[in-house]
């Protein structure tokens, strides 16, 4: 009796073993999958949402934090600032800016700038810079023009020989620009800005010692031009010429003759 019952009992047996694995492979549904699928994507979103809480902390953080005033150069010298925009200049930049610009393009000695103590004992002359087959300007103001926008240098330098005496080379005249008054800019329009100058010119020769005076009365307009970048090597004696005279981002763009109604 005991022989026919033992093949029934190992099929069973199997047969229980296949049915219990048919419910372990059945124990994660479909449901089960969206279930898992969404409560991992909600806790993704969460921890993005976590982070971008973090972000706008930080950046509230930054926006209140109050700007530098002061910044150390390489050189080590420590300079205060201001926040500008690009647009934006000081007013005494832009009346330094006038002066020293007009200062080198007027002031005609028929020297060169010395640059050593040998040369400021004995100055070299002046050989000028050739705007035409005709006329020249010193040197001075011809690196100083590099501070003029490029529509309007080529037309300035070429009136500007023309004034310009040819005794200035020989040493034989001498020309002066004397600031009496340089007024507040003001402003005209987004990054521009007009300037009066009121000054003379002093025009020596060698036949007389009292001069004659020669009034240069100007509205000088400024625009704001982006400044160049300090440079990280050497430059030529005329890149260094032009990276200084056009270091404060701005640049002449116009001069007309100030009338009396002005003064």
């Amino acid at each position: 009796m005991a022989s026919p019952q033992t093949p029934y009992t190992e099929e069973s047996a199997t047969t229980k073993r296949l049915r219990f694995l048919e419910r372990q492979e059945k124990r994660f549904t479909t449901s089960d999958t969206l279930a898992l699928f969404a409560v991992v994507t909600l806790g993704l979103h969460m921890i993005n949402l976590l982070g971008v809480i973090l972000l706008y902390g930080a950046y509230s953080s930054l926006a209140r934090k109050a700007p530098p005033t002061l910044v150390q150069l390489e050189t080590g010298k420590t300079i205060a600032v201001a926040p500008l925009g690009s647009k934006e200049r000081t007013p005494k930049v832009i009346s330094q800016f006038v002066a020293d610009i007009f200062t080198l393009m007027m002031n005609w000695s028929g020297t060169l700038a010395a640059t050593t103590v040998e040369e400021a004992a004995n100055p070299k002359p002046d050989p000028g810079v050739k705007i035409d087959n005709r006329n020249r300007v010193t040197t001075a103001a011809w690196q100083a023009s590099f501070a003029l926008s490029e529509d309007f240098r080529k037309e300035f330098l070429t009136k500007l020989a023309q004034i310009t005496p040819a005794g200035v080379f020989n040493r034989s005249v001498q020309v002066t620009l004397v600031p009496l008054e340089i007024q507040p800019p003001t402003q005209i329009g987004e990054g521009k800005w007009k300037v009066k100058m009121v000054a003379n010119l002093m025009v020596m020769d060698k036949t007389s010692n009292l001069g004659d005076v020669i009034p240069f009365n100007k509205e000088i307009y400024v625009q704001a031009v982006e400044a160049p970048k300090a440079p990280t090597e050497t430059l030529s004696d005329l890149g260094s010429k032009v990276y200084s005279v056009r270091q404060s981002g701005l640049e002449i763009y116009a001069i007309r003759d100030l009338t009396k109604e002005d003064l």
